[in-house]
């Protein structure tokens, strides 16, 4: 069977995990061509993988007509341009992590260019829904073990210390609710197999005054209803004291099923005359990590067979419609019909 090829456009933090995992983790994909606008990211990944383009030029990946895929991997704000000038280009397998854009404008254009050219795979970077645990809960909620849903509460919180990087991150990355929290919409829109009807939020700068310069905030909590009557409670903060936490809770009324009550690192208790102590998770890569591999070896089995992805197009751009909303919900303090 012929190898799938796959150019990465993007090595910062999340591409270079991305580019590692096809390189080293995927037998049926080779890292064909990597770009960056880092000199020293295309270096570093160049001298250890040994693709056959490395440029700075994301346009001689679009061009490349052995390439079977393209991987987005850029800052936030880049993604509707690349995406649109791929499609045009003639590129039919697109993975891009989230959001797919940043405006209502941006996310129509995206949805034009990709109907228009007929780009056959559109994936988005939704990862949550490749986690085992999600996965399992959401067969139990499927097979009716907690009844009918009632209530679904999701938190994220980011560790603590990095006000410097996410003063720097919030104008390219959408901010707090489309950086964050529209992970958590696409958990609670796959688990429900509905939308949100109505969204109130609260939120504000409570620990990094320096994103109030950047118009953003690092905690916030959203309540919905659901178009079905599931309630949903998001949380999202960005100074967790004790590292990464990401629990989930589906309440229903024969039922309930807790993910990830504590943020426990591994399986180790220490005891001594200071008391009981065990170690938490510091980072959310540590958390997901399986979930990076899973889902960029899906992208491969859909070029493959033909099957659709576990995310595609509409649920990015489901996911970017409704982050404007509950961001003017938190913005104002007002309830917001969808």
């Amino acid at each position: 069977m012929k190898r799938v090829q796959l150019g990465i456009i993007g090595l910062g933090r999340l591409g270079r995990e991305h580019a590692k995992n096809i390189y080293y983790n995927i037998p049926q994909a080779d890292l064909t061509a990597i770009c960056s606008v880092v000199q020293s990211e295309l270096d570093l990944v160049s001298e250890e993988m040994d693709p056959r383009i490395v440029t700075n030029d994301y346009m001689d990946l679009l061009t490349d007509r052995d390439l079977d895929g393209l991987v987005i991997s850029t800052n936030s704000a880049t993604h509707c341009e690349i995406i649109c000038k791929a499609a045009a280009a003639g590129v039919k397998n697109i993975y891009t992590e989230k959001p797919i854009g940043m405006s209502q404008q941006e996310i129509d254009k995206i949805r034009q260019a990709v109907t228009e050219h007929k780009v056959r795979l559109c994936q988005v970077g939704y990862n949550h829904r490749f986690d085992h645990d999600l996965c399992e809960a959401k067969k139990k909620v499927d097979e009716g073990f907690i009844g009918n849903p009632i209530l679904i509460k999701m938190a994220s919180r980011d560790q603590a210390g990095l006000e410097e990087f996410l003063v720097k991150f919030a104008p390219s990355s959408g901010g707090l609710v489309a950086d964050m929290l529209t992970h958590d919409y696409d958990t609670a829109r796959w688990f429900t197999g509905s939308e949100a009807e109505t969204i109130y939020g609260l939120g504000g700068v409570y620990a990094y005054e320096g994103l109030k310069a950047v118009d953003d905030i690092d905690n916030t909590v959203i309540l919905m209803r659901f178009k079905n009557g599931v309630m949903v409670q998001l949380e999202a903060s960005r100074n967790s004291a004790y590292g990464y936490h990401a629990p989930m809770e589906i309440y229903g009324s024969e039922g309930c099923i807790k993910i990830g009550e504590n943020s426990f690192r591994d399986r180790s208790i220490y005891l001594n005359a200071d008391g009981v102590n065990r170690s938490c998770t510091t980072w959310f890569f540590a958390y997901w990590e399986q979930t990076y591999l899973a889902e960029i070896a899906d992208f491969v089995d859909c070029i493959i067979t033909g099957k659709e992805p576990k995310v595609n197009l509409i649920d990015g751009y489901k996911a970017v419609e409704w982050a404007l909303k509950a961001k003017e919900a938190v913005d104002t303090g007002s309830i917001i019909t969808m």
